[in-house]
């Protein structure tokens, strides 16, 4: 009753406030953590609990469902089946996927392509990203920081890699006719290169990373050392500055593609910036 009504509430208030509420996603990865704190069989009553309060404010909306780990097939395929077994209401099924966590593209197509044969979803990737560089903007170590992590995803960790990383986790959406993807989280950039000791009170007072101190005692992931910062600042679509890289333009190219990809130029002393556009347009996927 109490998450029904927290949901309910916040969504008004989103409503009143102008906001045109396409999806509402009940939970954050929900697949080990649960919901609310709920990670057994009782999940499903908060599950249900979160899509009622979604159609009593509006039946429109689109109520979604949030796991992971896609790499884990029989689990991730058995929440699936237990929506269904529970008969609880909902359009799309949404799952992360991190290439240097996830296994193959392949595997993640056939996930979604079986939710939606045998359950009848929509379904969507609600997170992914990559590295464009293993340094670290702001004092806070990252996540991903090693050669061996981007072994195991798949692309080196520069602006093309990151690009192609991308590029791929769409078209494997959409080989599922997926409705698309999220990037998570394209703007956790450095709120200064001064390091730890001068951000840290920056952090405390406007926020940076997805945990503050106040997260110190109910979330164990979190700790005196790792909290405040951006840990993914080196996976953003901008550079430490705030400039936005020549990756997030492909949302843009693999709709429309490129054209004709333009001659090199003679010019040495073209910007860096033009440089990589054509690199990353040389991609013959676009």
């Amino acid at each position: 009753e109490n998450l029904e009504k927290e949901c309910e509430d916040y969504e008004k208030k989103i409503k009143a406030a102008g906001v045109n509420v396409g999806m509402v996603q009940v939970g954050n990865e929900t697949t080990s953590s649960g919901i609310a704190g709920e990670a057994g069989e009782e999940r499903y009553q908060l599950f249900a609990a979160g899509a009622k309060a979604v159609r009593e404010v509006d039946a429109t909306i689109l109520i979604a469902f949030h796991f992971t780990n896609p790499d884990k097939t029989e689990t991730i395929l058995n929440y699936a089946k237990g929506l269904s077994d529970h008969h609880i209401d909902y359009d799309v099924f949404a799952t992360s996927y991190y290439s240097f966590w996830h296994g193959n593209l392949d595997n993640l197509t056939s996930v979604l392509k079986t939710v939606t044969e045998k359950y009848g979803k929509k379904t969507l990737v609600a997170e992914t990203s990559y590295a464009y560089t293993l340094e670290d903007g702001d004092g806070q170590q990252n996540v991903i920081r090693t050669q061996n992590q981007m072994l195991v995803g798949g692309y080196p960790a520069s602006i093309q890699g990151q690009s192609h990383a991308l590029r791929d986790v769409i078209d494997a959406a959409n080989k599922a006719s997926a409705l698309g993807i999220f990037y998570w989280e394209p703007a956790w950039t450095p709120v200064s290169s001064k390091g730890k000791e001068v951000n840290t009170p920056i952090w405390e007072k406007y926020g940076s990373g997805w945990a503050s101190s106040a997260v110190i005692g109910y979330d164990p992931n979190v700790n005196q050392e790792n909290y405040g910062g951006s840990e993914w600042d080196n996976q953003a679509l901008f550079d430490f500055n705030g400039k936005a890289l020549q990756s997030l333009k492909v949302f843009k190219f693999v709709n429309t593609g490129y054209g004709t990809v333009p001659e090199k130029k003679d010019n040495q002393n073209r910007e860096k910036e033009d440089e990589d556009t054509t690199n990353l347009l040389q991609n013959g996927s676009f």
